[in-house]
């Protein structure tokens, strides 16, 4: 009888250990730090990327998955993009876009393109850019 008595209070203290490190994780100002938004709630797919020279040319769609943004800007590091801002996309609308990024140099094989939603926040995609 001793051996279960005994069994049973080292489960309950295993039981209680793991409850009080789960806790602590949940309710540490780390895990708090991060109930604020954490970007714009939308999502970008590029359709097409075609690599002409020094430039790409991007055609993308936005999908509005939360509440209204709008498109202020969009970069690439060490490149200049033009297209036509702003750009506004409303819950559940899918908004066709197109963007043409010029490097100084022949492109990269995949970069980078930043969405800039102002206040809103920061998105990114992934363009592989393919030769005409």
């Amino acid at each position: 009888m001793t051996l279960r008595r005994s069994h049973m209070i080292r489960h309950s203290r295993d039981t209680i250990a793991v409850l009080a490190l789960l806790s602590a994780c949940a309710f540490s100002p780390a895990a708090q730090a991060h109930d604020g938004p954490h970007g714009p709630t939308m999502m970008a797919q590029v359709e097409r990327a075609v690599m002409v020279g020094l430039q790409v040319n991007i055609r993308l769609t936005l999908t509005g998955l939360g509440g209204p943004l709008v498109l202020q800007a969009m970069y690439v590091p060490g490149a200049t993009v033009q297209f036509d801002a702003p750009v506004a996309v409303n819950f559940a609308e899918d908004v066709p876009t197109r963007a043409t990024v010029t490097f100084a140099t022949p492109p990269p094989a995949s970069f980078i393109l930043f969405l800039d939603f102002g206040v809103a926040g920061q998105g990114a995609v992934t363009v592989i850019p393919s030769p005409v």
